[in-house]
């Protein structure tokens, strides 16, 4: 027998994702122009509030075991990366593999990137 209805989200290690269904009253003219525009409204709710809470809760897998280094916020249960941050010295955005995080050989400052420090200078 074929199976019936959307096939099911998958997390990043492949397993389905259990969903809640949850009733938001919005109002109709909201409602209707969504629809105008063909959004699709538990996935508009899912983008959202994953945007809103973008530091505390992980776009991939919703843990909310989240860490931060030098370099980036990201999950420590699916290893996904949250966001870059920027360089603490010329706060250009890290961007692996094009911006990393590099020292000066001359340890003239203590933290900067492949931006703000050249080649030939790093350590």
């Amino acid at each position: 027998m074929a199976s019936v209805g959307r096939p099911p989200e998958l997390d990043s290690n492949g397993d389905i994702v259990v969903k809640s269904l949850v009733n938001v009253t919005i109002p109709t003219k909201l409602a209707n122009f969504l629809k105008e525009k063909g959004i699709n409204r538990s996935r508009l709710f899912t983008d959202v509030v994953s945007k809103m809470f973008e530091e505390e809760l992980c776009p991939k897998c919703y843990s909310t075991k989240i860490a931060e280094n030098i370099l980036r916020v990201h999950c420590r249960e699916c290893e996904a990366t949250i966001k870059f941050k920027n360089c603490e010295n010329c706060k250009s955005k890290y961007q692996p593999p094009f911006n990393m995080f590099a020292q000066p050989k001359d340890k003239s400052f203590e933290k900067g990137c492949y931006d703000c420090i050249p080649d030939e200078d790093r350590q």
